[in-house]
């Protein structure tokens, strides 16, 4: 399907997206996810991680974040890792040795990839769709989506520009935003956020699964999704 350039889709307030920034709210740890109040150290830490993802094209290896604060002992940065995992703000694999998550990037090859149009980064895997749209104003720059319909597996391009979606292939892009929380956001929602290549398509995927709690959102809806969990996440 050929689809027109220079689009100008902004982030669109709705009442689905509302109830369900409510719902993470009263689940997630937002708060901390943000920085708000964690202390100095940690903070830092967690800083650290998201600025460097990009600039690696990886979540950084625990050895480099030991390099970075020399000044903290090896055991006070395992506590302090351990912390925000708990936290679920990153989210440690399970040997405690890697970190998998540090939302909104992914430790792992996702179906999303991130490309930057900024030559200090490179490419990375997002966690899930709305992480996705959320990048580009977490850092403050444009960014390019890579990603798959979640039934049928057909290719999706999403360009944003300005904080605006300039180009959407195809043009009928929905995501389907799943609630069922548990644990952390990466080992239960994140994997069930995704792109449908249509409404239709979504429709189609969704008969064969068990019911579950969710919404399915028009791409303005999840795109203002997108900047209200990541837009301040390095403002603090």
């Amino acid at each position: 399907m050929k689809s027109s350039k220079n689009l100008g889709i902004k982030p669109e307030f709705t009442s689905t997206a509302k109830k369900i920034y409510q719902a993470a709210i009263n689940v997630e740890n937002l708060d901390e996810k943000h920085g708000k109040g964690l202390p100095e150290e940690e903070n830092n830490i967690r800083r650290f991680i998201l600025s460097q993802s990009p600039i690696l094209g990886r979540i950084p290896f625990i050895k480099e974040i030991k390099e970075r604060f020399v000044k903290m002992t090896n055991e006070k940065i395992q506590v302090i890792l351990k912390k925000l995992d708990e936290l679920d703000v990153i989210h440690l694999d399970n040997n405690k040795t890697i970190i998998a998550a540090a939302y909104p990037f992914s430790g792992y090859k996702t179906a999303h990839l991130i490309k930057f149009k900024r030559e200090k980064y490179n490419n990375i895997y997002s966690m899930c769709a709305v992480d996705a749209l959320g990048i580009g104003f977490m850092l403050d720059c444009d960014i390019s989506i890579d990603s798959k319909c979640f039934h049928c597996n057909e290719e999706i391009n999403i360009t944003i520009e300005n904080n605006e979606i300039i180009c959407l292939k195809p043009e009928t892009i929905v995501v389907w935003f799943d609630m069922e929380y548990s644990c952390c956001a990466a080992t239960s929602i994140c994997k069930n956020i995704n792109f449908f290549y249509s409404t239709s398509h979504f429709t189609d995927w969704q008969p064969d699964k068990s019911k579950r709690n969710g919404a399915l959102l028009q791409i303005q809806g999840a795109f203002y999704l997108g900047k209200l969990f990541f837009e301040k996440r390095l403002k603090y």
